[in-house]
């Protein structure tokens, strides 16, 4: 059975500051049962020990280091390249800009805007997002810029439904350049991977569990990691049904108690 989660974070442990129902009760009992805990988002607004914060103030034990977002994964992919100090228009917001400048990128905001050349263009969340920023992230990738997103969740979770996600802002990017980004983030199985690789775990112990058919669900099964949907976010039951290939999970939970009591059996 199964001795390493990997949880996606919104709509599956919290939906804005709420956590979502027996989020922390099923985490407790977890942890009091020797599994191993990760947290996997595409939201890449923030640090890995803001989330890792957010998290405990719900309740539920977690450690930056349990943490991998999108943010840090693109971080991760600039880090293997080794281009050198690349030059990085960022469309997103603090936590992004955090973890490609750990990693040696040269941070480009609209406000340090100049006649300097641009070689890659980063998209993410920015709830801040004017159209400057499209502007200037259009011009680059119009000079030569690699173009690359965080992910493309269309919408994102909050207490009292959705907003947009990051894919709305990289989708107008795409679409004034007619150029489509390299995807870091969730459904490519790489955030997952990383996960498995950083923890010795291999695939056929580890269980992804999400709230998004297209994303969760998607890139564990590409990561050859079973998958699991919960009825706490987006997707619903029906549409769990009507899902083939590689967005069909293997589990469809109405809340985190459905997990408890598959690992219990």
């Amino acid at each position: 059975m199964y001795d390493t989660l990997i949880f996606d974070l919104d709509g599956v442990i919290y939906r804005g500051n709420q956590a979502t129902p027996y989020a922390v009760e099923t985490l407790a009992w977890l942890r009091q049962h020797g599994r191993r805990i990760f947290w996997c988002t595409n939201n890449s607004s923030r640090s890995r020990r803001f989330f890792a914060e957010k998290i405990l103030g719900l309740g539920i034990e977690a450690q930056a280091e349990e943490v991998m977002t999108s943010a840090y994964c693109c971080a991760l992919w600039f880090q293997a390249q080794q281009p050198p100090r690349p030059v990085v228009f960022v469309v997103g917001e603090q936590g992004l800009c955090q973890e490609l400048e750990a990693v040696g990128a040269r941070v480009v905001r609209k406000a340090d805007w100049g006649d300097q050349h641009i070689d890659y263009v980063v998209a993410g969340i920015d709830r801040g997002v004017t159209y400057d920023d499209l502007s200037h992230a259009h011009q680059a990738i119009c000079a030569g810029a690699h173009f690359i997103a965080t992910n493309r969740d269309s919408t994102f979770p909050v207490e009292q439904g959705t907003i947009p996600g990051a894919g709305a802002i990289v989708a107008a990017i795409a679409t004034s350049t007619g150029m489509q980004p390299l995807l870091i983030g969730k459904p490519e199985p790489t955030i997952i991977q990383q996960i498995l690789a950083r923890s010795s775990t291999l695939a056929d112990r580890a269980l992804v569990i999400g709230d998004r058919l297209d994303t969760d669900i998607v890139s564990g099964k590409r990561a050859g990691v079973a998958a699991a949907l919960v009825l706490t976010g987006i997707a619903t039951r029906e549409d769990a049904e009507l899902a083939s290939g590689d967005c069909r999970p293997d589990f469809v939970f109405d809340d985190l108690r459905g997990l408890r009591e598959l690992l219990s059996r």
